[in-house]
C-alpha cells in the first residue's frame, strides 16, 4: 500500500505538471473594433452581469489616424513613454529588472506598443463621444535626477470651451504612477464627462512552456474579491460588471499592471472586458468606466486614478491596494503557500540568500512535520522488512488474487503492521508541498537571484543539470529504501519514475528543483535512521 501511494503520488503530481503546461488551441477572432467605441453605457439603468448581458453587435468604423508623438518619464524604477496622441502610457521598462540574467542593458519592458502591443490607456469621453487628442508638454523628455518626485503635466487644445490638463505623478522608489485629468469648462454650457481606464494586450509569448503560471485579466471589488478572467472567457463573451470600488490589471509571471482608482465620494464605475484582432492578431482589453460627472460652464472636476506598472513584490503592492497582493497567484493553495513565504522571507531577511533560505525553510518544514512522516517511515521499514515473505506468497499463490490477499492480511495480524499506517502522515503533507512549490515558482524575489557556485539564479534551470541529476538519485536511493512493489508493471514503472522526473526537472528553476533535492536528502536520512532501527528491533 505505501509502494502504490508512493508511485499515485508521483504520478499525480507528473499529471498536473502535464495538465498545466497544456494550452487548448486559439480560435482567431473574425471581427477588428475600436476598443474606444465598445465603451459600455454608464447610465443609473440597472446593468445586467455578464452572464445575462448579451454581446452587442459590432459595426466596423473607420479609426481617425493620429500622428503620434512621445515623450518619456524617467525614473529610479521606470522608464514610460506617453503617447500625446491620447496621453496614454504606451512603454514601460522596469530599470531594476533584467530581462535576461547577467545582461543588464536590456530591462524588463512590460507595456509595449511595438511587438506585444501592451499598452495602458486613461482617457475621457462625454456624452457627445468626442475625447481629447494631440496634447502638448513643455519637453520631450522628463528625469527624476536627484529628487523625490516628478511630475508631467500634458495640455490639450481648447475645443468647444473645454480644456483638458492631465498630470503624471512619479514617486522615488516605486513603480505607481498617479493621474489627474481636469477638466475645465469655458463653453458657456454644463458638459457632462466620464474617465476610462483600458490595459489591453495580445497572447503571452516568452513564458516557460513546461511551467504555466496565468496569463490574464483578473480584478479585486469588495462585493466579490479578486476574479480572473481568462483570455478565453474574454474570447467567448464580454464581462460587464458595475461596481462600487475596486481594481483591474492584467497579470504574468512575476510582474503586473494594475489600473486603481483613488477613493472618491463618487467611485461608481463599471468593469468591462473586450476582444478585438489588430493586424490578424488577437488583442484583450479589461477597462472601467466611470459615471458621467456635470461640470458647470467656468467649473472644473478633477479625475483621479493611479496604475502600478512593476513587479509582484509583495512589500510593495500589500499597501496600495486592498486585494492587490492576491495577484501573487498561489492557486487554491494561498492559506497554506502565503504563512510559507512569509516564513522564507524572514530567514532570508537575516541570511541574505535566497538559495540557503530555501533549505533551512525546508528544514523546518521536515521539524514540523518529523512525527508524521517518523511514522508513516515506520509503516514502511516494517513492510519492507516482510517483503521476502510477501514475494513468496505470491510465487505460491500465483494469479489468485482472493488467496493471496487472505494470507497476506494473516501476515499483518501476526507482525502487527497496518498497511495503511504510512498513508495517512504523507497526505498531509503533501499540500504543504504544492503549496511550496507554487511559493517557489510565482515568488519574483526569486528571479534572478543568485545561490553559490554555478547557481546564479534560481529562476532559470540549472546550466550544467547537476542538481536535476542529483534529484534523480536521490529519488533512485529513497525507492530503495522503501518496500519493492509485489507488482512486475509496478516494478517497471517505479524504476522509470527517476529517469522521469530527472527530464522533467531538468528545464524547471534551480530553486524548485533544490527545494526537492533538500527535501529528499531529508528524507533519505530520516528513513535510513529508521529502517536500522527496525530492523534491528
Amino acid at each position: 500500500m505505501n509502494s502504490r501511494l508512493f508511485l499515485y503520488s508521483s504520478l499525480f503530481f507528473v499529471l498536473i505538471l502535464i495538465f498545466d503546461a497544456w494550452d487548448s488551441s486559439k480560435n482567431p477572432s473574425i471581427v477588428s473594433v475600436n476598443s474606444q467605441q465598445e465603451m459600455p453605457s454608464t447610465s443609473d439603468e440597472k446593468i445586467t452581469t455578464n452572464q445575462e448581458q448579451p454581446r452587442p453587435s459590432v459595426t466596423i468604423k473607420e479609426k481617425n489616424v493620429i500622428e503620434s508623438t512621445y515623450i518619456t518619464a524617467t525614473t529610479d524604477t521606470l522608464k514610460v513613454v506617453i503617447d500625446l496622441a491620447d496621453g496614454s502610457i504606451v512603454s514601460a521598462d522596469l530599470l531594476n529588472y533584467s530581462e535576461f540574467f547577467g545582461n543588464n542593458d536590456d530591462k524588463v519592458r512590460l507595456l509595449n506598443n511595438e511587438l506585444e502591443t501592451y499598452v495602458a490607456r486613461v482617457g475621457l469621453q462625454n456624452k457627445n463621444n468626442e475625447v481629447p487628442v494631440n496634447f502638448t508638454t513643455d519637453k520631450t523628455e522628463h528625469n527624476l535626477g536627484n529628487n523625490d518626485a516628478l511630475k508631467i503635466v500634458l495640455k490639450s487644445t481648447a475645443q468647444n470651451g473645454i480644456r483638458i490638463i492631465k498630470s503624471y505623478d512619479f514617486t522615488r522608489g516605486s513603480h505607481l504612477i498617479r493621474v489627474t485629468q481636469s477638466v475645465f469648462n469655458e463653453s458657456g454650457t454644463t458638459s457632462e464627462w466620464r474617465q476610462f481606464n483600458t490595459l489591453e494586450r495580445g497572447e503571452e509569448t516568452s513564458g516557460n512552456s513546461m511551467l504555466y503560471t496565468y496569463t490574464g485579466a483578473a480584478y479585486f471589488n469588495e462585493a466579490d474579491k479578486f476574479n480572473k478572467i481568462e483570455f478565453d472567457e474574454i474570447k467567448e463573451d464580454d464581462f460587464l460588471k458595475k461596481s462600487n470600488s475596486g481594481w483591474i490589471s492584467m497579470i504574468q509571471h512575476y510582474f503586473l499592471t494594475a489600473w486603481i482608482p483613488q477613493p472618491s465620494t463618487d467611485s461608481r464605475q463599471t468593469i468591462y472586458t473586450r476582444n478585438f484582432v489588430d493586424q490578424t492578431t488577437d488583442k484583450y482589453l479589461i477597462g472601467t468606466v466611470g459615471n458621467y460627472k456635470s461640470i458647470n460652464s467656468g467649473a472644473h472636476v478633477d479625475f483621479n486614478t493611479s496604475l502600478y506598472v512593476g513587479p509582484k513584490k509583495q512589500d510593495e503592492i500589500e499597501d496600495i491596494a486592498p486585494g492587490l497582493i492576491l495577484t501573487v497567484d498561489y492557486g487554491f493553495l494561498t492559506f497554506l503557500a502565503a504563512p510559507l513565504f512569509w516564513v522564507l522571507d524572514k530567514i532570508h531577511y537575516f541570511i541574505g540568500n535566497w538559495g540557503w533560505s530555501i533549505i533551512l525553510l525546508t528544514l523546518l518544514i521536515k521539524i514540523v512535520f518529523f512525527k508524521l512522516s517518523e511514522t508513516s517511515y515506520k509503516s514502511m521499514a516494517k513492510m519492507k522488512k516482510l517483503t521476502p515473505r510477501m514475494q513468496a506468497l505470491k510465487e505460491r499463490f500465483g494469479d489468485d488474487r482472493k488467496k493471496f490477499s487472505e494470507a497476506l492480511m494473516k501476515i499483518y495480524k501476526e507482525e502487527k503492521v497496518n498497511p495503511l499506517g504510512g498513508c495517512l502522515p504523507i497526505l498531509i503533507q503533501i499540500p504543504v508541498f504544492i503549496a511550496l512549490y507554487w511559493v517557489l515558482i510565482e515568488s519574483v524575489e526569486m528571479r534572478h537571484a543568485p545561490f553559490f557556485g554555478w547557481v546564479q539564479d534560481l529562476s532559470s534551470a540549472d546550466p550544467y543539470y547537476i542538481l536535476p541529476i542529483a534529484m534523480g538519485i536521490t529519488m533512485y536511493i529513497q525507492q530503495k529504501l522503501n518496500p519493492t512493489p509485489t507488482d512486475e508493471m509496478q516494478q517497471k514503472i517505479f524504476m522509470a519514475l527517476p529517469f522521469v522526473f530527472t527530464f522533467l526537472f531538468a528545464t524547471f528553476p534551480s530553486g524548485l528543483v533544490l527545494y526537492w533535492l533538500t527535501n529528499n536528502v531529508l528524507s533519505i536520512a530520516q528513513q535510513y535512521v529508521i529502517n536500522k532501527r527496525v530492523n534491528e528491533s
